[in-house]
């Protein structure tokens, strides 16, 4: 087998790569940048890549099998034109997926808005302790596997992403993945630069919970939304909360959680080192699953205790008596909100700063215009920082200044820089005695971290 995968270094694209090479293809992939970390990872696969994108690339490659296009790359990219004119077959990451690695196997996918990637990670690590050896397919770098992907054994977790496919088929990447067993976290307005509304969204989750037999299972998060979406199931229903399933509380416990459920077998607690009410949201949906699939309460228990998560997912990057630096991937005001809430209940006395940069198509449109200052006010100040790019798809834009205005109001410090420079000036600013920093942003900041780690540690 000989395969080339167009824009190799994407988190999907070099996922799939790694899982190609574990089967024993040839693989070539070329790409215009290979950022750190996922530009490092496909560069450690040792398999042959190309600086750019060029018709004598596939022509180079050849002869091929077929030609693996990831979900950003155009019609008018010169290999995807080449890949055409020789009548190549063409796949999407999910369909190549779905062929080489999942078909076959018990297949668990993870989809919603919030939490699929660390509940992918989490389920993969819990049934990897059991001795399962799953296969796993995960949008972000585990601290707990070496790779995002592997084949495994007889189960398969993937990650199930609502955004479109590719150039050739326009319709969600998790159409291609038909799931025995589904997870699903509450859905909200996303991706508002390929859904124009909620209802939108709602129909396509819809028939993906249809997808689902009847002899497999859905565990959802009990949302008015999602309760509409699950009038298409024909399999199993189990909701979260619901009168036999439900996190009744989250002690604190010295820097950990302590999780309290009430399961249909009676009342259960498991331990976290890491306070995080989001992680113990996740776990409320993935702990019924493991269950009906068979893990024992006390390998959850041992598992959930030294699962360490996802990097870019509240990781922090560096700490002194002083100062705490964290990043994370959060670009929706639901999971900014929640994130802020619990380093406010994490540091208590210590000063809390949040640096957002709205780099997703919807936080750049303004659909969160109203609710952003909301959002942001558990934190003492507010960095709003440029977005890498001033291009929209849809709505008039982001007024970040009056996101600002309106956080002055409620008598926060706020401001909205123009350049990074002026970013990282007002960072050193706003330092004042003990101060936790979170970098919210789902772009590429590697560039932007370094200098941050600089000036507060060096």
């Amino acid at each position: 087998m000989k395969y080339h995968i167009i824009a190799v270094s994407g988190t999907a694209t070099a996922t799939l790569a790694s899982l190609l090479k574990e089967k024993g293809a040839n693989i070539s992939g070329s790409d215009i940048s290979f950022y750190p970390p996922m530009g490092e990872f496909v560069k450690a696969l040792g398999i042959k890549l190309y600086d750019g994108f060029s018709r004598n690339n596939i022509d180079r490659s050849l002869p091929l099998d077929g030609v693996i296009v990831g979900n950003f790359v155009p019609s008018s990219n010169p290999e995807a034109e080449r890949a055409i004119e020789l009548g190549l077959d063409l796949f999407s990451v999910p369909e190549a997926l779905y062929h080489f690695a999942m078909r076959g196997k018990e297949r668990i996918v993870v989809a919603g808005t919030h939490g699929k990637t660390t509940t992918t990670a989490l389920l993969a690590f819990l049934m990897d302790r059991a001795g399962l050896n799953p296969g796993f397919f995960i949008g972000g770098l585990p601290v707990d596997f070496p790779s995002s992907g592997r084949l495994g054994d007889n189960w398969f977790v993937a990650e199930g992403d609502e955004y479109e496919t590719s150039f050739f088929d326009k319709g969600p990447k998790f159409f291609h993945l038909f799931p025995k067993y589904l997870l699903l976290g509450p859905v909200e307005m996303d991706h508002y630069d390929i859904y124009e509304n909620l209802n939108e969204l709602e129909r396509v989750f819809s028939l993906l919970v249809s997808m689902v037999p009847s002899s497999g299972l859905i565990v959802a998060a009990n949302t008015e939304t999602n309760r509409r979406i699950l009038q298409r199931a024909r399999a199993r229903v189990i909701a979260v909360p619901s009168r036999e399933w439900k996190l009744e509380e989250i002690r604190k416990r010295g820097e950990g959680m302590v999780l309290s459920f009430k399961t249909p077998g009676g009342r259960e607690e498991f331990f976290h080192p890491a306070f995080s009410t989001p992680l113990a949201r996740n776990f409320s949906l993935a702990l019924p699953l493991l269950l009906e699939i068979g893990l024992s309460l006390g390998s959850i228990k041992n598992g959930l205790k030294d699962f360490r998560g996802v990097k870019r997912r509240m990781e922090i990057l560096g700490e002194n008596e002083k100062v705490k630096f964290f990043t994370d991937f959060a670009h929706h005001p639901s999971s900014l909100e929640l994130n802020l809430r619990d380093l406010r209940k994490r540091f208590e006395g210590w000063k809390l700063v949040a640096l957002v940069e709205p780099a997703s198509w919807t936080m750049r449109s303004g659909i969160f215009q109203s609710r952003l200052p909301g959002t942001l006010s558990p934190a003492d100040s507010v960095i709003l920082a440029p977005p890498p790019s001033s291009k929209i798809k849809k709505g008039r834009g982001l007024d970040r200044r009056r996101v600002v205005e309106e956080l002055g109001a409620m008598g926060k410090e706020a401001f909205a820089p123009e350049t990074w420079e002026e970013v990282y000036r007002r960072l050193h600013q706003v330092l004042g005695g003990k101060t936790v920093i979170v970098f919210f942003s789902n772009g590429n900041i590697q560039e932007k971290v370094q200098r941050i780690i600089s000036l507060l540690f060096e």
